[in-house]
């Protein structure tokens, strides 16, 4: 995807009139099949990329310090505190739970009784 600078200049070159596409298209660095596309306005115009999650966290400066908020040694901003706040908008989908209910798992006759009695021993420990 080329820069809106680099789109420009070209539609700016070709405008001007004074170079033919292929030295536009060595001046600014994109190819000839390009600089005929933005030319005979084939080319679709590219919607602008939404910010990424790392452009919207500045990067980390210093050393490890306590975060205010959730009281790790992290690099601050802190990025944990950062993603929670996230997640509590939803603005990232969380993933489904797993259903606790049984497997159904087909057990030989010597796993079973060892499931059986693991299952009874934790059963027991639970009271």
């Amino acid at each position: 995807m080329l820069p809106e600078s680099t789109i420009d200049e070209v539609k700016r070159l070709l405008a001007e009139g004074r170079l033919s596409q292929r030295k536009i298209a060595l001046q600014t660095g994109v190819s000839r099949g390009t600089v005929g596309a933005i030319a005979g306005g084939r080319r679709r115009e590219q919607p602008a990329k939404p910010a990424a999650f790392e452009d919207e966290v500045a990067p980390p400066s210093g050393p490890p310090e306590r975060c205010s908020r959730c009281g790790a040694l992290v690099y601050l901003p802190c990025r944990l505190c950062r993603m929670r706040a996230l997640l509590r908008k939803k603005r990232f989908p969380r993933r489904p739970e797993r259903p606790l209910g049984p497997l159904r798992l087909e057990l030989n006759d010597n796993h079973y009784a060892r499931y059986l009695e693991i299952r009874a021993r934790c059963c027991r420990e639970k009271r």
